[in-house]
């Protein structure tokens, strides 16, 4: 059976791969375990971390290949290994147009939501030196956000208010999507009041027993309160992806 070792920061995107790794050990198709990244104390800066991954910043996945030691990083890259690796094991739709339109939203919620989006929010000093112009990139960032919150609404279909998954059955778009809901939640976008349809996904979505476990594992709640304002950006600042 594969086994992983799987770099993670609490919360951080980190976690879909953290779901995705639990379906598979539920479902007898691999084991794996973690180590954990605590960010606001410095350990991905760490020379023990940064022996694994000299970007330092997670996911990281470790595995063997033919007895061979692998490192993977990003997100999107790990989860494509996963699925590519146990491709019957319910992480995405076999049918082609129907893992296309997972990718499509895997894509979108990496790049527009998170790199472009999320980090204005995240780490407003990294894009600008004074606090009113620091004030204006956050700002600019929770617009878009605002924008793709009713984006993602509409995308979902209607009966999910009923039962369901984003694709029908469980997915690794509900994985990737409790991330962000989560985010929402704790940055203020107060998504229980404005969306009902993304709201009634993720409860379900959080009643899931893969999903339970890996947010026992890195004892995380929704709605657990914010970190302090982060620094300005440097080289080796934390980083997730």
């Amino acid at each position: 059976m594969p086994h992983y070792r799987l770099y993670y920061a609490p919360g951080a995107c980190s976690l879909a791969v953290h779901i995705a790794l639990e379906v598979l050990q539920a479902g007898g198709h691999a084991d794996y375990a973690t180590t954990r990244v605590l960010l606001p104390a410095g350990d991905q800066r760490k020379p023990e971390f940064l022996a694994v991954n000299p970007r330092g910043h997670v996911p990281v996945l470790s595995y063997r290949v033919d007895g061979e030691a692998q490192t993977l990083t990003e997100s999107l890259a790990i989860l494509r290994l996963l699925v590519d690796r146990h491709p019957h094991a319910g992480l995405l739709p076999v049918a082609p147009t129907a893992a296309a339109r997972a990718w499509e939203w895997l894509s979108w919620l990496a790049t527009d939501v998170h790199a472009h989006a999320f980090m204005q929010v995240f780490y407003p000093a990294r894009y600008a030196a004074d606090a009113a112009a620091q004030a204006a990139v956050e700002d600019s960032g929770r617009a878009l956000l605002s924008r793709y919150w009713a984006d993602l609404e509409s995308r979902l279909p209607a009966d999910i208010l009923d039962n369901g998954y984003a694709l029908g059955a469980f997915s690794l778009v509900d994985a990737m999507l409790i991330v962000f809901y989560r985010w929402a939640v704790r940055y203020g976008f107060e998504p229980q009041q404005h969306y009902p349809r993304w709201t009634a996904l993720s409860m379900r979505t959080l009643a899931h027993d893969s999903v339970r476990r890996a947010f026992a594992d890195e004892c995380i709640r929704l709605d657990d309160p914010l970190p302090a304002r982060q620094p300005a950006f440097t080289a080796t600042q934390e980083h997730v992806a």
